[in-house]
């Protein structure tokens, strides 16, 4: 069990970790007209969810009648994971500025559809969710340290 609980909050460091380098790229291109591809930068967004058992019987194993798992609330807990990076669905913010060298015919130019405020606030959540993480890890490493220390005078 020990274990698992540090997994569980390596899983959700790496998570989170991953999702800030996601909103500083959105934030770095947020003035950028054109890809190397000459597209438009499309904001993007990470995936993540709970962590899907590696077996089969694992996920079994889990509820089963009589096991151990299943009297436990956090049973079949095994952390997050990130599942995929995707575009955000938002579309690109026109800017009328005709002497632009990727200004369109009408004179806009294309920027990524990218909402400041958004990425701030989803950045601070981040940022929380990843301290509520390295708390988690600190507190079960002291109650670790504690129980040997206990352990080891009795």
């Amino acid at each position: 069990m020990s274990d698992s609980i540090f997994a569980i909050a390596r899983s959700g460091l790496d998570v989170e970790h991953q999702r800030m380098e996601v909103i500083a790229q959105n934030l770095a291109n947020a003035g950028t007209t054109r890809t190397a591809t000459g597209e438009t930068y499309t904001p993007m967004r990470l995936v993540s969810g709970p962590r899907v058992a590696s077996k089969f019987s694992d996920a079994l194993q889990f509820g089963a009648p009589g096991s151990t798992a299943s009297a436990l609330p956090t049973a079949g807990l095994t952390g997050v994971q990130a599942y995929a990076i995707e575009p955000a669905a938002t579309q690109p913010r026109l800017v009328y500025e005709p002497s632009h060298p990727h200004a369109d015919a009408k004179g806009f130019v294309h920027y990524p559809g990218l909402d400041h405020a958004g990425e701030m606030a989803l950045m601070v959540q981040t940022q929380r969710v990843y301290e509520a993480n390295v708390i988690m890890f600190n507190a079960a490493r002291s109650m670790y340290m504690r129980a040997l220390d206990l352990g080891s005078k009795g």
